[in-house]
């Protein structure tokens, strides 16, 4: 798993240089959400038809061969790309926030009816091992009709000049990303927002179990986060984004998770006050997450501004390599802590150390690395330089175009 890891890390930046090379009739990005459609759909039929008289050495090479195709290159590719559209349908800043909006919410939504239909299906198919390829034959197939609908009815209409995808240099396009001072403050942002939510998931089950006694509150805990998350989405966030930008929308993010941690620091044993901490992380999701991935876009304008080259796909593969850093030391932090705290997994109680080491983790930590988040996005300020920059831009284009002619 940790070798997975490592590559599917380093294949966010090969798709989005393979994304920035795209020369087609479709578009850099929408041509391969085309052509991941069915290795997106080979791929999730394989992961769960792992051969019954393989030994289990071939199985665990069959499982680390599939997972490989299907997660680290196929969804890397088509996620990519699906990411990398949003850029490219339009440049109107507010669009983006909506298009990230329906993306977000419909992806919470698939995500609950996978687990709703999952088991029903299993049974259907006759609750064997067969039973499990043919649901997820199922699953895959309204999947890649899905991709494909995505494919036909949203088109590219910010492209980059034909030149540039001609001569794409992949050390220039590195230069030109590391002097996007944006671009940089959101993957910052991104690792910091993505670890913060993470740790406090990783730790949750401990602090259900061990300060209010039933570990079975988690499943309450996600309900209530994910009702808040999608409720803010869709009732508030819109008209939020408007009235105050999104910059603004991500510090009250910030402002929701810490706010999170310091109740739970205050009453730790109280039920009501685990309540409220669990809306207030949906809605440290719902401002966080909606709002990092509708910045991002932004981004590329502005380098663009910069060095006078568009880099879609580069742009949203350091963004998800991001979110693959989170991921790795989000878990390595949790188990760093409660080990120095002599956690026991088996041991029914804990020590005070222990307790003190799983409240490190639900407090500090959080507290922490959204305060440093939030110093970084003071000095975000594309929000308001957004409407000159595109001015600009258009201006240049126009000039480009008449000395063409």
């Amino acid at each position: 798993m940790f070798v997975s890891r490592i590559f599917d890390g380093f294949s966010d930046i090969l798709m989005g240089h393979i994304i920035e090379k795209t020369k087609s009739k479709y578009g850099k990005a929408r041509a391969w959400v085309l052509r991941m459609i069915i290795p997106y759909f080979i791929g999730t039929v394989m992961l769960f038809s792992v051969p019954e008289d393989f030994g289990t050495t071939a199985k665990l090479i069959y499982i680390f061969f599939t997972y490989n195709f299907a997660i680290t290159i196929v969804y890397t590719a088509i996620n990519l790309s699906y990411g990398v559209m949003s850029v490219s349908m339009t440049n109107d800043s507010y669009e983006r926030s909506i298009l990230v909006i329906f993306r977000m919410v419909l992806a919470a939504g698939g995500a609950a009816t996978i687990s709703a239909i999952t088991m029903p299906l299993v049974e259907f198919y006759g609750n064997d091992v067969h039973a499990w390829m043919y649901t997820f034959m199922t699953t895959g197939a309204i999947g890649a009709a899905l991709f494909f609908v995505t494919f036909y009815f949203c088109h590219e209409r910010i492209e980059s000049a034909p030149q540039q995808v001609e001569k794409t240099d992949f050390k220039k396009s590195i230069k030109s990303l590391v002097t996007n001072l944006y671009w940089i403050i959101l993957v910052i942002s991104m690792v910091l927002i993505c670890t913060t939510d993470m740790i406090f998931n990783s730790v949750n089950v401990y602090f259900c179990k061990y300060f209010l006694n039933d570990a079975g509150l988690v499943g309450t805990y996600g309900v209530i986060v994910n009702v808040s998350r999608i409720a803010l989405m869709i009732v508030v966030l819109p008209f939020l984004l408007k009235i105050i930008g999104k910059r603004n929308c991500l510090l009250m993010g910030c402002i929701s998770f810490a706010g999170a941690a310091a109740i739970r620091y205050l009453a730790p044993e109280s039920i009501n006050a685990f309540y409220i901490t669990s809306i207030l992380l949906g809605l440290g999701e719902g401002f966080g997450f909606s709002t990092l991935f509708a910045m991002i876009p932004d981004t590329v304008e502005y380098g663009e501004y910069k060095s006078g080259e568009r880099h879609e796909g580069y742009i949203y593969a350091g963004a998800s390599f991001g979110t693959k850093v989170a991921a790795g030391i989000a878990p390595a932090l949790a188990g760093l802590f409660l080990s120095m705290g002599g956690y026991n997994s088996e041991s029914e109680q804990q020590t005070e150390e222990a307790l003190s080491s799983i409240m490190t983790c639900s407090v500090t930590l959080p507290i922490v690395l959204v305060a440093i988040c939030f110093v970084c996005l003071l000095f975000y300020k594309l929000d308001k330089e957004y409407p000159n920059i595109l001015k600009v831009l258009g201006e240049r284009h126009a000039k480009s175009v008449f000395e063409n002619n």
